[in-house]
């Protein structure tokens, strides 16, 4: 099996794990029972005794796993503390890094090793304590990368796998933008927008505060452009994430696609983005059930390129769909 079908398992755990947060992230409000499944985990983890690390974001561990903990408490308290300084964003959250055998018993869907937060207080956010230990196929091997990419990270003076590691730990940074996004006031209108606006918190917070994480983050996209993709459009991305029929592979090309996009983005808007989307799609506002294209002409009024975007996508090479 090569890389990109062992790849493809860690893809389709991402998109059970979100599969029961669409109607959320659609601007369904969340129900006591999602209040407690998110409590329930917390109390779980509690019963560990695990160790931890005090401090703005308290983050628990499996004994062992001190060093990688504080990476992802630095990235998370450092995220958090940026929003709500920038944008008024606070919220409570609590985070854990996990071996297998733990985080089974707090994160009973799918196997081990995908980073998630939850999006109803308590807020927890958990990512693998190891990901050699997750057996999902990652990083490729350097003899299956994209040799330009492979050759990018070794000119610089870094190895492959840690180089894809610290990209990969920085998805936390998406997670943790799901969360944000509803806090903050946004009610996105489609999936791929939702999904769209938890990446640009992401690439904000790392072009402010962690341009020693850019360029991991960078690898781990550019990587994902070569992942197979029959479906390129976005009506093709809503239609597939509402029957959640949309291959692995074809997941993660779209999440890099927008990755591309957020970049452009923030090159011409930065942070003010972010306050001009809570304007355009705010929680509580009057509903609109907008097309794609009328979305994408209502998102170029803002920051042109959207629909010359979309279409790029559009006259991506398809390739057949089985």
């Amino acid at each position: 099996m090569n890389y990109k079908n062992l790849f493809s398992l860690l893809l389709i755990i991402m998109a059970a794990a979100n599969s029961d947060l669409m109607g959320i992230r659609r601007g369904v409000a969340r129900t006591s029972l999602d209040d407690s499944e998110s409590a329930t985990q917390l109390k779980t983890l509690l019963g560990f005794n695990n160790p931890s690390l005090p401090g703005d974001v308290p983050t628990y561990y499996s004994p062992g796993y001190q060093a990688h903990a504080k990476v992802i408490q630095d990235f998370l308290s450092g995220e958090r503390d940026f929003y709500r300084r920038e944008l008024g964003i606070d919220f409570a959250l609590t985070a854990a890094v996990l071996d297998a055998k733990q985080w089974g018993q707090v994160q009973r869907r799918g196997p081990y090793g995908v980073p998630n937060v939850s999006l109803a207080p308590p807020y927890l956010a958990l990512i693998p304590a190891d990901w050699n230990d997750t057996h999902l196929g990652i990083p490729p091997k350097t003899e299956d990368a994209n040799p330009l990419l492979v050759k990018e990270v070794r000119d610089s003076g870094q190895e492959w796998k840690a180089t894809f590691f610290r990209g990969f730990d920085a998805v936390i940074g998406h997670e943790f933008g799901h969360a944000a996004t509803r806090v903050y006031g946004i009610k996105p209108p489609t999936y791929w927008m939702d999904e769209f606006l938890a990446t640009y918190f992401e690439i904000v917070y790392a072009h402010k505060k962690r341009p020693d994480l850019l360029f991991p983050i960078r690898i781990f996209n550019l990587a994902g452009l070569d992942y197979p993709h029959p479906y390129s459009t976005l009506d093709e991305f809503e239609a597939q994430m509402r029957s959640f029929a949309l291959s692995p592979p074809n997941y993660g090309w779209y999440q890099s696609m927008f990755w591309k996009r957020g970049e452009d983005v923030f090159a011409r808007k930065g942070l003010l983005y972010l306050t001009e989307m809570k304007v355009a799609f705010p929680v509580g506002g009057t509903s609109e059930e907008l097309s794609n294209v009328e979305l994408l002409r209502k998102l170029d009024r803002t920051c042109p390129g959207f629909t010359e975007w979309a279409n790029s996508l559009q006259s991506a090479s398809a390739q057949p769909r089985n």
